[in-house]
Formats: C-alpha cells, sequence, structure tokens
C-alpha cells in the first residue's frame, strides 16, 4: 500500500509538540509493515534548510496556484532515508525567509493552502499516486477538500483520512478568504462556511473518507459541544466515519534503557537506582531541595486553558505546602507562563 502522510511539522526536522512525534514515529512504524510503500511530506522551513544534518537533492519544480497568485514551489527529498520517503515543499516566501517560528505568522492561512494544494501538485507531478492520504490538523484540512472537488481526475482511486489533534484550533478565516486564497467554485462554499466565515476543519470533516482522532475517548468526547468547540454538530453528522486511533510512542527513541539525554539508564527490571539518580539530577538542574523522599511532579504541556492549567492553579499552594515540588516544561498563553 501506498501512504502518504502530510503535517505541518514532524521531528526530527522541525516540531513544536505532540504532532511533530506523532509524525516522526507513524511513518517509521507504517514503513515497517511488509507491502507499504511511505511518503512525509513537510514544509521545507527555514530551520531545516539551515540545518546541515538534513541534506536535499531537487526533485523538480513547479508554479503553485493560491488564489489569482501563481507562487514557486520546490520539490526536495532528503538524500539520508529513514526508512521511509522524505520530501519537503520548498518556497522562499511562505516558508524558507520567515523567522523560527512555524506558526504565528499573519499569512498562515495562505501559507498553509498554498502548502496543502503543493503536495498534491507534487506527488501528480512525479507520479506518486498513493492508495492513502492521512493528514493533520488544520495546517492540512484543505487536502480532503482539494482532492475530492479539484484532484479527483488526478488521484482517482486515493483515499483520504484526516486525523484532528486539537479541535480548539480549526483554521477560521474572514469569509473573502474563500474566494482570495481559496478559489474554489461558489457552490463549493457551503462545504467550508461557517458562521459566516470559513472553517477549514469542518471542509476537511464533510469530505475526508475518514476521519480520526487520537484516541477512542478523545473521539467520543468530540461529540459535546463542551469538547468540540462549535463542531459538534458537524462531527455528529460525521460520526459513521469517526474513529479512535490511540497515539503511540517510538520506544527505541523514547527507551530510558538507551537513551543518550538521561543521566543514568534504567530498565522494568531494574529501575529504582536509574531512577533516583535522574530524579536527582532534574532537581539540581531546577534549583530544588535534592531530597530522595520528596515527590517530584512533572507537567509538559502547551499551556492554554484547554490543557488544564487552570486546575494545577487551584492547588498549587496546596501541594508546595505540603512539600511537594513540581517541573513544569511548557510555552503558551501569557498568564499561565507567569
Amino acid at each position: 500500500m501506498r501512504i502518504a502522510i502530510l503535517a505541518s511539522e514532524g521531528a526530527p526536522y522541525i516540531k513544536s509538540g505532540g504532532l511533530g512525534d506523532v509524525m516522526e514515529a507513524l511513518p517509521a512504524a507504517l514503513s515497517r509493515i511488509e507491502g507499504n510503500e511511505v511518503l512525509l511530506i513537510l514544509p521545507y522551513y527555514k530551520r531545516i534548510k539551515d540545518n546541515p544534518r538534513f541534506e536535499t537533492e531537487d526533485l523538480g519544480h513547479f508554479e503553485a496556484g493560491v488564489g489569482w497568485r501563481q507562487a514557486y514551489a520546490g520539490i526536495k527529498q532528503l538524500k539520508k532515508s529513514p526508512g521511509f520517503t522524505v520530501w519537503f515543499i520548498d518556497s522562499e516566501y511562505y516558508f524558507g525567509a520567515r523567522s523560527g517560528a512555524i506558526y504565528g505568522d499573519i499569512d498562515d492561512g495562505e501559507r498553509f493552502t498554498f502548502f496543502s494544494k503543493s503536495c498534491l501538485d507534487a506527488m501528480a507531478i512525479q507520479g506518486w499516486i498513493p492508495d492513502v492520504i492521512q493528514c493533520n490538523d488544520w495546517q492540512t484540512a484543505l487536502v480532503p477538500t482539494y482532492l475530492k472537488l479539484q484532484y479527483r481526475h488526478l488521484f482517482p482511486k486515493t483515499r483520504c483520512m484526516y486525523t484532528i489533534h486539537n479541535i480548539e484550533y480549526q483554521g477560521w478565516a474572514q469569509s473573502p478568504f474563500f474566494d482570495d486564497v481559496l478559489a474554489l467554485p461558489w457552490e463549493y462554499r457551503g462545504v467550508m462556511e461557517m458562521n459566516g466565515a470559513v472553517n477549514v476543519m469542518k471542509g476537511a470533516i464533510e469530505t475526508a473518507d475518514l476521519v480520526t482522532t487520537v484516541s477512542e475517548t478523545y473521539a467520543r468526547e468530540l461529540m459535546y459541544p463542551y469538547y468540540a468547540h462549535g463542531l459538534d454538530g458537524v462531527i455528529a453528522n460525521a460520526a459513521w466515519k469517526l474513529t479512535g486511533i490511540t497515539n503511540g510512542i517510538d520506544v527505541g527513541i523514547f527507551n530510558p534503557a538507551t537513551d543518550p539525554a538521561l543521566p543514568a539508564h534504567y530498565n522494568a527490571e531494574d529501575f529504582a537506582e536509574g531512577k533516583a539518580l535522574c530524579k536527582a539530577a532534574l532537581q539540581r538542574e531546577f534549583g530544588l531541595e535534592e531530597k530522595a523522599d520528596v515527590p517530584l511532579l512533572t507537567v509538559i504541556t502547551r499551556l492554554s486553558e484547554q490543557k488544564g492549567p487552570d486546575l494545577i492553579l487551584h492547588v498549587l499552594d496546596e501541594l508546595l505546602a505540603e512539600g511537594v515540588q513540581l517541573a513544569v516544561l511548557g510555552t503558551g498563553e501569557k498568564k499561565y507562563e507567569d
């Protein structure tokens, strides 16, 4: 089976969170299944381009249409394969000349429209026609929409699976975005329109052949308004094609018996001493009192309301009064960072 995986980030090339980790582990796991041929496509960000670890070769280039504009798009292939094929979509304007941040530019909607269309164009030009396309979150939510509405003649048998990692970020845009950037025929406006604006995640849910989330629990939660951030009705209508597939980890990378980043190693049979040494090293690094019998709680998360930092803050004084230590790693909303 030919499987194309499209995402806005992927480790070890570039990542901002859990999506990047999944995009490292998922294609590797799928490529180990006999008969699978896997392609991962990412934007060619400046941080990837400037990293000497990732040597690439040119496969070709083309002009990609974004609204009424034509923009250069290059196809770069990673020279040293990690066991599957990796392409980067090259654009100096949209990705190469930007700052180190992956997201946060005022034209992110246009940037990832360009990326989504360019992924389909690149595969068509190279003759790499997948059986399945798997795409992720709002940044590639336009892939199933374009595939169904404009690219079906180039990919007649390709099916598309859309994965929601975080429904809070849906790819909202003002109404003129439909004509100025998406440039889809007017009769398709209803697929993407919501509350008088454009919602690209809504379009993906409606046009994808299969919609998945990162766990069975999350799939059920998205049926409720509290969790769905306004998309509960859309999700409910697509319940027949919605399923949860629990995220996994690459046990070769996240292995405390071999991880070079750890000050001491341990395994399931012999972990007491190694874990104690790692805990002591973490306490020293954070300037915490180095005590073996003090509980050390760790939280690694994006600091946004959705992740529940309010719950921690609610009991924080009580926890600290009991002598508990807390180490937090994350960025996000300023009120939580402060």
